[in-house]
This record gives structure tokens, C-alpha cells and sequence, in this order.
């Protein structure tokens, strides 16, 4: 049987063959599979909810109820007020238009096109529909997840090493969407503060962007600020755009830079090119969900590749110095 051992640089091609049809299955069911996903990952940051009603002497069944219920109320309340929102957005976005003259308000009217031409502002009941299942399976998920550890623990064993891998990184992802929420609650609620004080219009709308495109590092804060930097444009004129938006970018240095590494301990644990990286190719597989969980999927991935001799060596390159230390 010695004889027919697979070289090794064979199964460094087996390796990357597999991950690359995995890549192309993935990017084929993308539409189904990002709206899945991403229900997986707020269900696992619920259910912490869950255990923390149960600590707070409440029973299983009764712990399980308050977060189920508490979880659609709060789901449909965000489904209302976006759809809300966006149909009065749509209605108003006629009537956004950069009046002062000079090139750069040619260039901010351009902006203002593209992003009404691209963005499916107009697909609300398509929206909604994905909000909807989204909900609940999001539910569903919740409920199941008690007793998904029990039959894996029942099928593998208590004592098995995979067992222990998967909690792991389960709760490394629990711990990176805590502390990233959190994060993006604070500065989604300053920003709707510093909006409505200015008497910036859907001021609460863009509190709530930032706080989902929060999730994005690096990258997603800046992208919530393009809104409110055009309306500031259109309402102020130039220098209401420059004060917006430097007040975007000092607030995501101070997450980015500060808060969240301060948080988390050891930052990412990914270098600041696989992380920037990640985002557009999770991105490009799953679509625009990927930009929002692709830091922990790679996690995920990483984790995955460390279990393998042959692998190893990509998730070495992959973590940041301060990891490998």
C-alpha cells in the first residue's frame, strides 16, 4: 500500500483543485447561499442571548421563548422601518441634486446617478421578501442550535478533538461579531446624534448603515459615509461635504485603529492584506454578504487549514505576526 501513496506535490494540487471547485459551487449558489450564511452567523450571536436568560434564572423553554419572540418583534421592526425609509428615500431622491457650480458638483451629481442606477432601491418587495426568510431562519436556527451541539456530541464523542475545533471556532466568531456589534452600535448611534443634530434627512437610516457596513473592516464606515456626505453636499454645499466626511474618517481611525484592536486583544489575528483581501473575494463569491462576514469565514478557513499538514502552511501565511507569536 506504501506504493500508492499520492506524492506530495500531488496533494498540494488535489488541495487546491478541491478548493477551487468548492469556490466556483459556491459562487453559482451565491444567491441562496449569502442570505443563508448570514442568517447562520446572527443566529449564532443570538443564542448567547439565550444562555444568558437561562443564567438569569429563567427555564430552557422559557429562555428559548422570550429570545424567539423577542427576535421577531425586533426583526420585523427593522424590516418595517427600512422599507418605510427606503420608499420615502426614493420619493426625495428626485430632488437631490448639487446646485452650487464648478466641476465638483458635476462630479457629486454623477455619484448621486450612479448610486440610484445600481443600488435595487426600487426592488423593495425583493428586499423584504429575503428580509423575511432571513427572519425566519434566523429562528428556526436559534431554536435548532441546542440541540445541534447535542447530536454532535452525541456522534462524535464528547472527548473528540473535532468536537473541541468546532466550539472553538464557533466561539472565536461569537466573540468577533460581540465585540464588532457592540463596536457598531455605539458609532450607529453617534452618527444618527451628530446627523439629526445637523438636520441631515433619514439621519436614522444611515445610523443604522453604518452600523451594518460596520462589520466591514476598514472599508465599511467610509462606505456608510457616502450617503450623508451627498446630502450634506446638496444641503450645505462643499464644505458641508468636507466636514461630514472628515468626521467619518476620524471616527472609523479611532474603531479601527483603537477600539476594536483595544477590544479584541489581538486585533484580527489576520494580516491587513488577507483581511482586505477577503472582503472583495468573499464578496465576488457570495455577493455582497460576503463583504460583511467574509473577515470570520476566512477565520473559519484558516482554522480549517491548520488541522492539515499539506494546508498548514497557507493559514502560517495567512495570520498576522502578532498570532504567530
Amino acid at each position: 500500500m506504501d506504493d500508492l501513496r499520492i506524492p506530495p506535490f500531488l496533494q498540494q494540487i488535489i488541495v487546491i483543485a478541491v478548493i477551487f471547485v468548492a469556490i466556483i459551487g459556491m459562487k453559482y449558489s451565491s444567491e441562496i447561499l449569502g442570505p443563508i450564511l448570514l442568517s447562520v452567523f446572527i443566529s449564532i450571536i443570538i443564542y448567547p442571548i439565550l444562555k444568558w436568560l437561562e443564567k438569569r434564572g429563567l427555564s430552557y423553554n422559557q429562555s428559548v421563548v422570550v429570545t424567539l419572540v423577542a427576535t421577531f418583534a425586533l426583526g420585523l421592526s427593522i424590516l418595517w422601518f427600512l422599507a418605510f425609509s427606503l420608499i420615502q428615500l426614493i420619493k426625495q431622491l428626485p430632488s437631490l441634486t448639487i446646485t452650487s457650480g464648478g466641476i465638483l458638483a458635476q462630479y457629486g451629481n454623477d455619484i448621486i446617478k450612479f448610486l440610484v442606477s445600481h443600488i435595487p432601491l426600487g426592488n423593495i418587495s425583493g428586499l423584504m421578501a429575503t428580509g423575511i426568510f432571513m427572519l425566519f431562519a434566523i429562528i428556526f436556527l436559534v431554536y435548532e442550535l441546542p440541540q445541534i451541539k447535542i447530536r454532535l456530541t452525541k456522534g462524535l464523542g464528547a472527548d473528540n478533538p473535532t468536537l473541541h475545533k468546532i466550539v472553538d471556532i464557533i466561539d472565536a466568531n461569537i466573540k468577533y461579531f460581540i465585540i464588532r456589534a457592540k463596536v457598531n452600535l455605539i458609532y450607529g448611534i453617534g452618527v444618527s446624534a451628530i446627523l439629526f443634530v445637523f438636520d441631515i434627512n433619514f439621519a436614522v437610516l444611515w445610523g443604522l448603515l453604518t452600523f451594518a457596513l460596520g462589520f466591514i473592516p476598514y472599508l465599511g464606515i467610509m462606505l456608510a459615509a457616502i450617503p450623508p456626505v451627498l446630502v450634506a453636499w446638496a444641503k450645505y454645499g462643499i464644505w458641508g461635504a468636507i466636514s461630514m466626511g472628515l468626521f467619518f474618517i476620524v471616527i472609523n481611525t479611532i474603531a479601527e485603529s483603537y477600539i476594536f484592536p483595544k477590544l479584541t486583544g489581538k486585533g484580527l489575528q489576520m494580516s491587513v492584506f488577507v483581511v482586505f483581501v477577503s472582503l472583495f473575494v468573499w464578496g465576488w463569491i457570495i455577493g455582497p454578504t460576503g463583504f460583511l462576514i467574509g473577515v470570520p469565514l476566512t477565520l473559519i478557513v484558516i482554522k480549517y487549514l491548520e488541522n492539515f499538514d499539506e494546508t498548514r502552511w497557507l493559514s502560517s501565511l495567512m495570520m498576522s505576526e502578532e498570532e504567530e507569536k
